[in-house]
């Protein structure tokens, strides 16, 4: 199996026998497709971060699992990503 060039790869090793390779889309890949405009982004985040905020007055715990699951997740993908727009081979 040849990898992609544009791809992450992502080795899932439960079973050491048949490894699962996932392909994850580089989010340079993405900043490069769409261009973000300035009021609606900050719209977007207030609207989350308000959302959040009332998350966390009805489950306290539940809201700090989730946000601890999504930085896990999505901060390592997005130094990943920069890392491949300032070297440009994205």
């Amino acid at each position: 199996m040849t990898p992609p060039n544009d791809r992450i790869e992502v080795v899932l090793m439960a079973d050491q026998a048949r490894p699962m390779h996932l392909w994850l889309q580089s989010t340079a890949e993405l900043a490069r497709r769409y261009s973000f405009n300035k009021e609606k982004s900050v719209r977007v985040v207030g609207g989350a971060a308000a959302l959040l905020f009332v998350m966390f007055l009805l489950s306290p715990g539940g809201t700090v699992i989730l946000l601890l699951l999504s930085l896990i997740v999505f901060f390592p993908m997005s130094l990943v990503g920069m890392a491949g727009f300032f070297r440009g081979g994205v």
